[in-house]
Order: C-alpha cells, then structure tokens, then sequence
C-alpha cells in the first residue's frame, strides 16, 4: 500500500532532524577572529537582562537558545517519526503535520525577520514538504 502523505511527511520529519544537526554544526564553528565580532560578542556580554532575579548576558541567552532550537527541531522530527510509524489511519499524521506547518511558518517569520537565510531556507523546505503531506491524499495500490 502506497500511501504518499505518510511519506511525505516521514521524509519532512528526516529534514527537520538534518536541520538540527546541520544547526548543531553551525553552533560549534569558530567564531570569527574580527574585532566587529569581538566588540559585538563583548557588548552582548556586557549586557545583561533583568529576568526574575537573574541576570543573564544577552550572548548567554544566545547560545541557550541556539541549542534549545536544536533540541526542539530533533525532539520534533522524532516524534513525527514515530506517529509515522504507528498511525495506521493517517488522520493523525495530518494533524501533525498541520501542526508541524504553524510551527515552522513562526520559525520561517522570526528567520525572515531578522534576515538569517540558512534556517530560513531550510525551514521553507521542510515547510514545502509538510503542506504537500496535507494536500496529497494517501490511496491505496494493489
């Protein structure tokens, strides 16, 4: 039995998991050796948010959410992944991945945003393949 939706988004939740690695990667490169970054990464250093009684820098926050994003686009395609395998009727897949369509459309909005092309192209993507799991009926072949 082909089913196509069921595919699609298998292969989407597969994108989502490299673009995690791919942002894990890019989170370890070295940092470049400038004195416009330097004098950026020691302002954001310096600067500090009030948060309930914690004071983290900005460049903190930073690099925590950078890895909160990659653990959440893992976590995300792995669960995706997992409904992929166990719903046999399909109806859940697509409420996933209509789900999974609002959340990487905010991603896709804060990437253009703030002008970051990688995970902005990335996440179009996964963004592209998730919407043709919703619109392309699953049938059945003998």
């Amino acid at each position: 039995m082909f089913r196509p939706g069921r595919c699609l988004f298998s292969i989407a939740s597969i994108l989502l998991i490299l673009t995690a690695v791919a942002h894990t990667l890019g989170h370890f490169q070295p940092e470049p050796q400038t004195s416009e970054f330097a004098n950026l990464k020691s302002t954001m250093q310096a600067y500090q948010i009030d948060m309930m009684r914690m004071k983290p820098s900005a460049y903190g926050m930073l690099e925590s959410l950078s890895l909160t994003l990659t653990i959440m686009l893992l976590m995300l395609g792995l669960q995706n992944l997992l409904v992929a395998m166990v719903d046999e009727s399909g109806k859940m897949i697509r409420r996933f991945a209509l789900v999974n369509i609002i959340g990487i459309g905010a991603l896709i909005a804060i990437s253009w945003f703030y002008r970051i092309p990688p995970p902005l192209i990335s996440f179009a993507i996964v963004e592209i393949v998730f919407l043709l799991a919703v619109l392309i009926p699953d049938r059945k072949q003998t």
